[in-house]
């Protein structure tokens, strides 16, 4: 049996799918494949998207969807239509992730009998599954080659930092209408930086967002802030490493900063993230591994 995964989004919804992948091939003793769109393809509302997972040691091969990838997973309806008697013929099938069933651990899937094939399409973001398979993803998801320029001065930066913390401040795609506006409030970045100088002495914060200029503007003087703008959306992972190298995590709404505390493997971390990740009412517990501490100040003041 071989599982596809038809990668896609942004970094932090990449390696949440990579860990899917990494799930039920081990859960299913079934072998590994990546089909991602080509750089140029790889955009989601007018922001690009590279598929950036061939900068990890990641142990499934990774190539570029093939046609008869695009046509298998295609949602058209002539094209699911004609898909099916091949489908059939070669015992292939599509899971595809229900709203439903998103933030939901689901150990095993709905097999058809005799499945050779298993394309893979959703977001699959649970701490759970990530958990599942930790060891493994702890090692797939070391970058190949080493940092250089400046990303190297600025992670000797952070290791000579007493008490390093990031702070992901996600704008961009979170404050368009049809995204739900869902930029978390300054009310939670200004409680959470307060929280981090009451437990540590003399924390820097290391700043990552999509919108530096708002970042400088609005957050807080009093805080030593550093913040790191040179990366693009092409050398995301490289921003990854930087967050990940942190001792303690302010984390945005975002896949992206949730990989980035995940990442970091001390013990003692503390994670500080948004309870609510949406809107109110949206409380995804299986989201959050234990031991993050949500705060709830973006409940009172949520856009």
């Amino acid at each position: 049996m071989k599982v596809v995964l038809s990668g896609g989004g942004g970094l932090g919804n990449q390696l949440f799918q990579y860990a899917a992948l990494r799930y039920y091939a081990k859960r299913y003793s079934a072998d590994m494949r990546i089909a991602a769109d080509p750089d140029w393809n790889a955009q989601c509302n007018g922001y690009p998207r590279p598929c950036l997972l061939s900068h990890f040691l990641v142990s499934a091969p990774l190539a570029e969807r093939s046609m008869s990838d695009r046509i298998l997973m295609s949602d058209r309806a002539w094209l699911k239509a004609a898909a099916r008697p091949w489908k059939r013929a070669h015992m292939v099938q599509v899971f595809t992730e229900q709203v439903e069933q998103r933030y939901c651990f689901l150990q095993d899937l709905p097999l058809e009998p005799g499945v050779r094939t298993l394309y893979l399409r959703g977001y699959f973001q649970t701490s759970e599954m990530v958990e599942a398979v930790a060891d493994e993803l702890r090692v797939d998801l070391t970058l190949k080659e080493p940092a250089k320029g400046k990303n190297l001065e600025l992670l000797r930066q952070i290791r000579r930092s007493r008490n390093p913390v990031s702070l992901h401040m996600r704008r961009g795609d979170s404050t368009l209408p049809w995204e739900g506006k869902v930029v978390l409030p300054m009310e939670y970045y200004a409680h959470a930086i307060s929280t981090m100088r009451e437990r540590f002495v003399d924390p820097d914060f290391f700043v990552f967002s999509d919108d530096m200029s708002f970042a400088k503007e609005s957050l807080p003087r009093e805080a030593r802030m550093v913040f790191v703008e040179h990366n693009d959306d092409f050398a995301s992972h490289e921003d990854l490493r930087l967050m990940s190298a942190c001792h303690h995590h302010i984390i945005a709404n975002s896949t992206f900063s949730w990989w980035g505390a995940w990442l970091n493997s001390r013990a003692e971390k503390v994670v500080i993230a948004p309870r609510h990740w949406f809107l109110l009412g949206n409380n995804y517990q299986t989201l959050f591994p234990r031991g993050w501490i949500l705060d709830e100040v973006a409940a009172e003041t949520f856009a």
